[in-house]
C-alpha cells in the first residue's frame, strides 16, 4: 500500500468513528452520585416581576435526587406608609429539594421536582430598621426539561408554581402576593 492510501484510510476511519460516536443516547448507568446547582426563578410578586436566585445541592440515589436549596428575592420592592417613610421588602426561603428525571438515558429529558421550604419576609425602612414581616411555609412543584451538555453538566428550564402559607398575614402585602406561577432556569454540576 502506498503512503497516500494509508493516510486516506486513517482519515476515513477517524471520520467514521467520530460521526458514529455522536448519538443521542447517553452511556448511562443507574448509580449514585451528587450534584450542586445555581438556580434563577421569575415569578409575579404583587403584580410585578420578581427575580429569585439561589442554589442547592444534594445526593443522587438510583436516579432519585434528594438535597437542600436556598432562594432569595434579588430585585427591589418597596411600599410607602407616609411621604417620608418607605419599606423595602426582603424575602428568602430554603428547605428540602426532591427530584426525579424521566427518560434519563437521553441527553434531553424531563425532570420533575418538588421543593418544601420555610422562609420569611422582612421590611427595612428608610432608617435601616428591620421589621420581621412574617414566616411562611411553602412548596414548589415544577416540571422542566434537562439537557446534558456532558455527563457532569446539565442545563434545565421549566415551569413552577410556588405556594406560600403564612402563619400571620404580612404587612403591606397579602399572603397571595407570594404565591404564583413562574419559570426557572438552573445549571447543575455533578455526577448524575
Amino acid at each position: 500500500m502506498s503512503k497516500k492510501t494509508i493516510i486516506f484510510c486513517i482519515i476515513f476511519l477517524s471520520f467514521i468513528l467520530s460521526t458514529s460516536a455522536q448519538v443521542e443516547e447517553r452511556d448511562y448507568e443507574n448509580k449514585s452520585g451528587g450534584f450542586g446547582s445555581i438556580m434563577f426563578s421569575l415569578r409575579k410578586l404583587d403584580s410585578q416581576m420578581a427575580i429569585y436566585s439561589g442554589g442547592g445541592g444534594g445526593f443522587v440515589v438510583k436516579d432519585f435526587r434528594i438535597g437542600g436549596f436556598y432562594n432569595g428575592l434579588t430585585n427591589s420592592f418597596s411600599q410607602r406608609d407616609t411621604s417620608t417613610t418607605s419599606h423595602k421588602l426582603g424575602c428568602s426561603y430554603g428547605g428540602i429539594w426532591l427530584g426525579y428525571p424521566i427518560l434519563k438515558e437521553h441527553r434531553l429529558h424531563l425532570v420533575a421536582d418538588m421543593k418544601f421550604s420555610i422562609g420569611n419576609t422582612r421590611l427595612i425602612n428608610t432608617n435601616w430598621q428591620q421589621i420581621n414581616n412574617g414566616i411562611f411555609f411553602g412548596f414548589t412543584p415544577s416540571l422542566g426539561v434537562e439537557y446534558a451538555l456532558v455527563d457532569y453538566l446539565m442545563l434545565c428550564a421549566g415551569f413552577e408554581y410556588h405556594y406560600s402559607l403564612f402563619t400571620e398575614p404580612p404587612e403591606y402585602y397579602t399572603p397571595k402576593s407570594f404565591s404564583s406561577s413562574g419559570i426557572y432556569i438552573s445549571v447543575k454540576l455533578g455526577t448524575f
